[in-house]
């Protein structure tokens, strides 16, 4: 791979970030305004964080199968092309459907974008993971780039909100369909070559996914990531409700602060497993932060539950791409079967943890359900924990997985 055609691989790969951001957070950052536009109930909107997972769920099931079957660039084509019909389709849903109509719009739109979004995301991963040894692709990295994108995203936003009106949400949904087109342009010249992971590695048995480290993995991305995304989704509502505002700055400002501590959580995780091999016990550490982080939001509303709610991003960003990390590195033949297999329970647990948070708000309010669900972040630190124990020695470690 040349230099020009790497580079226009690695702007694919970030511009799939790009799309992957938007299709994620969009309908969360518009929770508020469908609540008072529309009347949607706190369990309504989690049941759409769940549909938009549950879809990405089933992305990454299909590429569990096929990912070694077919071309990366015709499904990556395929992808960004029904990404942005997706987003172009729920910005129309007010024009189409009208009174209650409306939700199931959304929810049939967000389930088109979502699954094409998660298949280019896996795709992209496996492509970047191809890119020569020193390439500044990494799976840290790239969630780094995706917490940025996400800060954009709420600041943009704002902006149309505060000048348009949130009435007129939809231009701006229709406007971000450029983000995947995008995507799509560069993929016409990226080189995505083969599938990584080929036949003569499945007839070695390189693809078999055993190992108690394997299962723990599982159960330790399914809590961190669900984690993750719960607060992502819900900080919005969070600091809406909590402050009593009318307007919408709170909601999105505080999206975008939880973004840019995610990003920079992402920042100073890269620069210390940059000296050498995953520091695996820092997985341990930042759930048993993120923990402190729902305690502190579930003891009630003011300054300090706005500050543990933004910075929890420096803690919990750390866990789904540390975990894939690790995994690389102790599991270093499963191939991308690890990588798929991995990818369906972080959306397992971001489908079902958010929408566990709606609907438990609906009877506890969201004191109750972050202090519920603060036992996700401890049972991802104490699964990490577990994976300690049980790691490769350092000097067997390959290096870090490329995504």
């Amino acid at each position: 791979m040349n230099g020009r055609r790497r580079g226009t691989t690695l702007a694919a790969c970030l511009a799939g970030v790009a799309n992957q951001a938007v299709i994620t957070n969009v309908t969360a950052l518009l929770f508020v305004p469908f609540s008072r536009l529309y009347g949607f109930s706190l369990a309504q909107l989690g049941v759409l964080t769940a549909v938009n997972f549950a879809a990405q769920m089933c992305a990454d099931i299909f590429l569990l199968f096929f990912i070694d079957r077919l071309s990366y660039k015709g499904m990556a084509l395929f992808a960004a092309a029904l990404s942005a019909g997706g987003l172009l389709f729920y910005g129309a849903v007010p024009v189409l459907f009208s009174g209650g109509a409306v939700y199931g719009g959304i929810a049939a739109a967000t389930a088109v974008f979502a699954f094409s979004g998660g298949m280019l995301e896996i795709v992209l991963s496996g492509a970047a993971e191809r890119l020569p040894r020193g390439s500044p692709v990494s799976i840290c990295l790239l969630h780094t780039a995706y917490a940025w994108a996400q800060a954009a995203l709420a600041l943009l936003l704002f902006g149309f909100v505060f000048i348009c009106g949130a009435e007129h949400w939809n231009i701006s949904v229709m406007a971000l369909a450029a983000v995947p087109v995008l995507a799509f342009i560069l993929l016409l010249r990226a080189d995505l070559g083969p599938p990584a992971h080929g036949k003569a590695r499945r007839k070695r048995g390189s693809n078999r996914l055993p190992s108690a480290f394997f299962l723990l993995a599982v159960a330790a991305i399914f809590f961190g990531h669900g984690s993750e995304v719960t607060m992502n989704q819900w900080i919005s509502t969070l600091f809406s409700e909590t402050a009593g505002e009318a307007g919408y700055a709170g909601e999105f400002i505080g999206a975008a602060l939880f973004a840019a501590f995610l990003g920079a959580g992402g920042i100073f995780y890269v620069r210390i497993s940059a000296k050498g091999d995953f520091p695996l016990p820092v997985l341990v550490f930042s759930g048993l932060l993120t923990f402190l982080c729902y305690l502190a939001v579930s003891a009630g509303g003011g300054q300090l539950a706005f500050a543990a709610a933004a910075a929890c991003g420096l803690f919990v960003g750390v866990l789904s791409p540390g975990i894939m990390t690790a995994s690389g590195e102790n599991l270093p033949r499963t191939g991308g079967r690890m990588l798929a297999s991995l990818a369906v329970a972080a959306d397992m647990g971001a489908a079902a943890l958010p929408a566990a948070a709606g609907a438990l708000s609906e009877i506890t309010g969201f004191g109750g359900a972050f202090r519920i669900l603060s036992a996700a972040p401890l049972c991802c630190a104490l699964a990490a924990a577990a994976m300690v124990r049980l790691r490769r020695p350092p000097r067997r470690c390959l290096r870090k997985m490329k995504m």
